[in-house]
Formats: C-alpha cells, structure tokens, sequence
C-alpha cells in the first residue's frame, strides 16, 4: 500500500475517534444529576409586614345570630309521631307478603302498594282489617291498592 492512501485512512479515523471522545464526555457529564442550588437569600416572612399594614386583630369580633326561624325545642304533635313511627316501621318490613296481599313501598311516590290476589273483595277487606290492627295510625290515603 502507498503511504498516501495510509494517510487517508489514518487522518480520517483519528478525527472520528477524536469527535467521538468529545461526544461521549460531554453527554457523560450531562447526565450527571445535578444538585437543587439553594437561594443565595432566605425569603422573609411577610405576615408581619402585612399585620403591621392592616392593624389585624388576631380574634374577630363574633357577630350574634338573627332569628333562623327554627322553635328552640320543637314539639310534634302526637298524632304525626305515631303516622311516621308506624309507616317507618311497616317500610322496614317491606316487601311484606301476607295472605291474601303483598305490600312493597314505592320511594318515589312516598306510598305503599298493595297487591290484592283473587278475590279482591275478599282480599280487601282483610287488608283493611290487618291495616287497622296492626297499623291503625297510618291513613288509608297512603296506600295504593292494585
């Protein structure tokens, strides 16, 4: 081989080899992680100043309440204590089956259905019976009969 043709072989390799050392050291101390540099003062405060500005007292003055409306010691009248006691306590039991009828209660309309089977005479009147005896508070208005 010619020493020309050495020389451009070998020129071209070194320089490659070159540029790839400079590559490599400068993408190596890039990924060296770098420290969170402090601030060269530290913050002040400012709340004192913002005290000072305003006069702020540290406790408000409480304002009174006005009137809400609202009875100090509410009284139910007896009669709506016993309608809700006893429907709460029939809507537990729902879906209830008996003989003759079933009840479930319908949270949309706030009601109860009643499902009489045949005879639906018969049936209904033992309805009535049972809601009397066992529910008598509890008005017949609240009860939707099918």
């Amino acid at each position: 081989m010619n020493n020309k043709h050495v020389k451009f072989v070998i020129i071209p390799f070194f320089i490659l080899v070159v540029l790839l050392l400079i590559y490599f050291l400068v993408t190596y101390g890039k990924k060296t992680p770098q420290k969170n540099k402090s601030l060269p003062f530290s913050p002040s405060p400012t709340i004192d100043k913002l005290i000072q500005q305003q006069k702020i007292t540290p406790f408000p003055t409480l304002i009174p309440l006005s009137f809400t409306g609202a009875a100090a010691d509410p009284e139910i009248p007896a009669e709506e204590l016993d309608i809700s006691t006893q429907k709460y306590n029939l809507r537990k039991k729902t879906p209830l089956k008996q003989q003759g009828f079933s009840i479930f209660f319908d949270y949309s309309t706030d009601k109860f259905n009643v499902l009489l089977q045949e005879p639906k005479t018969i049936t209904q009147a033992s309805f009535s019976a049972w809601l009397i005896q066992k529910y008598p508070s509890i008005p017949l208005d609240r009860f939707i009969i099918k």
